[in-house]
């Protein structure tokens, strides 16, 4: 091995970096399966786990110092919650509402994972060890109501996506929640205000758009629409897609004016490539907000 040849180890596997590489670069480089979004450190997609050091750590802000242990799960205590309602809204996700100690809102990320009745009966924070894999999700209701989430098939182990179409009224779910972050706040720090919005989301964020037309609509009368990317290998190409800059230059007639603000929900569409579709628009790129 190169003496500037250092061990990168995620979860179960080992992958080489050298000294002074880009983390996230160097692990897409060798086929890890990491996500990632806006690659400026701005949408939190690339959260890994530094077990080495206790910490979370954006992997596209960090410079391969030394050998590293990474995570894509950050170990941590969970409440337990039950099921309210389970509503299918598709074949491949379902809709739950969930009843438990939380003050999250739209936007605050929350990760849930699937108890037995048994281990329900333990006291509210416990740790779950090695006995169920907790799944990340966005929360997508109101402040003050039921934790409201979606679950997706393609993001569930086949195991744990039979849990979760069978679960049904007073089931318990454990739910890890964000501690020491500042609750329901997406929006509010967007400052889209009365603003002229726009969502633009990944194909497999689509079905969300009905949560964000319900959530926009109480901060901004301007809400102008959602577009769905074009399913593609490479979704940086769906930039380029016609339909995408109709739909745009139809939001920016309609804007009257004012400063289109531009949502994208989504994963693996870097900054950079974002920026030279809106520069074609003359859209400035502090314009655009991103989501995971």
């Amino acid at each position: 091995m190169d003496s500037q040849a250092l061990t990168i180890e995620l979860d179960d596997e080992q992958f080489e970096a050298v000294l002074g590489e880009n983390l996230l670069t160097s692990l897409l480089n060798q086929g890890a399966n990491v996500r990632y979004g806006c690659r400026a450190g701005a949408c939190g997609a690339c959260r890994l786990y530094d077990a080495s050091h206790c910490e979370s750590i954006l992997s596209c802000q960090t410079t391969v110092t030394s050998s590293m242990s990474l995570t894509r799960q950050v170990l941590a205590e969970f409440s337990v919650f039950s099921v309210l309602s389970n509503v299918p809204l598709n074949d491949h996700s379902i809709e739950l509402v969930l009843l438990g100690p939380s003050d999250e809102s739209f936007g605050d990320r929350v990760s849930v994972a699937f108890l037995c009745k048994a281990l329900s009966k333990e006291r509210p924070k416990t740790s779950l060890g090695e006995r169920a894999h907790f799944y990340e999700c966005m929360a997508l209701n109101p402040v003050g109501a039921p934790l409201k989430i979606v679950l997706q098939k393609d993001h569930l182990s086949d195991e744990d996506w039979w849990r979760a179409l069978a679960l049904s009224a007073e089931d318990p779910m454990a739910v890890q929640l964000l501690a020491g972050s500042r609750k329901g706040r997406l929006l509010f720090e967007m400052d889209i205000a009365d603003a002229p919005v726009v969502v633009i989301a990944s194909p497999d964020n689509a079905m969300f758009e009905p949560y964000w037309r319900d959530a926009l609509l109480d901060y901004t009368p301007s809400f102008l629409g959602h577009f769905s990317l074009f399913a593609n290998q490479d979704l940086a190409l769906s930039l380029a897609d016609d339909a995408l800059i109709s739909f745009l230059n139809d939001a920016l007639a309609n804007a009257g004016g004012a400063s289109l603000r531009l949502i994208y929900h989504g994963q693996k569409v870097s900054a950079k490539e974002w920026a030279i579709l809106l520069r074609s628009l003359r859209i400035h790129p502090n314009q655009l907000y991103f989501v995971r």
